[in-house]
Order: structure tokens, then C-alpha cells, then sequence
């Protein structure tokens, strides 16, 4: 499979490129680092046990494989300098769905629903402690709508937790593409979600304040593998997780 442009680029650039320090707010950037895949593999373990899905005191995930393909690329969000939430972000081009993480478990689904370019948002976990979850939850889809932008994609998907189901499909219109499926290592089961993004991109930033973009927004994503956020907009945002 060719690697979509978004995704080489960001490969190309993870050695090299790095996010100029920042200690105030909030600022999302790819990882690329030793101590930022440590960050990455502690919130995972922290989040999944706070869920139920990891026994308590499991070792840190390695992951699933999928962190190091081609077409994927992991993102960690940190406000006021501490790592706060994790999402990954994988790619694949038409006819080649079955290279994502959720088609180990919903393939069948993805091959007779999904075409076009397809966005995967995956292992999307925000810190047990963190108070202000959801426009954590937010921040972390703008980078996921911003690759959406960045290969002009047909498709949005996730494997989402069946609670998270009213969440995903109030605020962002996603709708249930497969049933109930078990993901390898994970104790609760996810339900495939999608959103048909060239339909719905201009109503999303139009209603959600914190997950719009602008075209400084894209350029700095695709090129450096960083994501920011106008802070005044979180106050205006009417959403609320379930």
C-alpha cells in the first residue's frame, strides 16, 4: 500500500521535527521521543484500568503493533506542561481498510460499509485524573478532524466503548457501522462508529467552537505534527460527554 501523504510526512518528520516549549495551556504534538512514548504507555495503562478494561496493577501496554505502521501515528495532548490524554491516528487509502487496528475485529463491517480514504481514531484515553474530561475529549478529535482535512478523507471511524456511543453520536453525528465486538486485550467490547467527514466538516466547525480549524491549523498539523487551540473557545462550547 502506498503510505498516504498526511501519515509520510508525518513519519518522515518524527525524528527531527520538535514542538517549541511551551508551559501554559494546552498543545497537542506527534510523538516521537522516548520519554513522550513513555508518557503515552502510562496514560494508556492509567486510563484503561480506571475503565475496567486492564486489570489493576497491569504492566504498561506495549500496544498492539499498529503504533509503528505505516499510516499511523500517535499524538499526546499535555496542558500547562503534564501529558493529559493520548489518541493515535491511522490512515489507509481505498481498498485498503483492512491495514487499520479495527479491522482485526471489525473488518467485515469496514469492507461492506467504508470506501474512500479512511481516518482511524484509536486508543483515544484521557487521564483518570484529569477533571475537565470532556473538552480533553475534544481537543483530542481536533487532531483527528484536522487528518481528516490533511488527505481530504471520506471517512472518520472508531471503536468506541458502548458508553461512549450517545457521546460520539450527539456531538459529532457519528453513526454505528458494526455491533459489539471484543478487542484483543481489552475486557470491555466496542461498537464501530463513523462519520462521512466530506458531508459533515463545515457543520462540525461551525458548531463545535474547540475542534474548529483554520488554515494555519492545517499547515502546522501536516508539517509539524502539532495541534493548538484558541482557549476562549472551550467556554463557548455547549457539548457535554455522557
Amino acid at each position: 500500500m502506498e503510505t498516504p501523504i498526511l501519515a509520510a510526512r508525518m513519519l518522515a518528520r518524527a525524528a527531527t521535527s520538535r514542538l517549541r516549549p511551551r508551559t501554559a495551556g494546552y498543545v497537542m504534538r506527534r510523538v516521537s521521543t522516548r520519554d513522550d512514548w513513555a508518557a503515552v504507555r502510562s496514560l494508556r495503562a492509567a486510563a484503561l484500568e480506571s475503565l475496567g478494561d486492564i486489570p489493576a496493577g497491569s504492566p504498561s501496554p506495549t500496544g498492539d503493533g499498529h503504533d509503528t505502521q505505516p499510516g499511523t501515528t500517535t499524538f499526546l495532548l499535555a496542558r500547562d506542561g503534564r501529558s493529559v490524554a493520548t489518541t493515535r491516528i491511522s490512515v489507509a487509502v481505498e481498498g485498503a481498510s483492512a491495514t487499520l487496528p479495527a479491522a482485526r475485529s471489525f473488518g467485515g463491517d469496514l469492507a461492506r460499509v467504508v470506501r474512500g480514504t479512511v481516518v482511524e481514531a484509536s486508543c483515544i484515553l484521557v487521564d483518570p485524573a484529569e477533571e475537565d474530561r470532556r473538552n480533553t475529549l475534544l481537543r483530542l478529535f481536533k487532531s483527528h478532524l484536522l487528518a481528516c482535512v490533511a488527505c481530504n478523507a471520506d471517512w472518520l471511524v472508531t471503536a468506541a466503548r458502548e458508553a461512549q456511543m450517545g457521546f460520539y453520536r450527539r456531538t459529532f453525528g457519528m453513526e454505528i457501522l458494526g455491533g459489539a465486538e471484543c478487542l484483543e486485550g481489552l475486557a470491555l467490547p466496542r461498537v464501530l462508529m463513523g462519520l462521512r467527514w466530506r458531508r459533515s466538516a463545515a457543520e462540525l466547525a461551525r458548531r463545535i467552537p474547540l475542534v474548529a480549524w483554520t488554515s494555519l491549523d492545517e499547515r502546522r498539523f501536516a508539517m509539524r505534527g502539532e495541534v493548538t487551540f484558541a482557549e476562549r473557545d472551550a467556554a463557548r462550547d455547549p457539548h457535554r460527554c455522557a
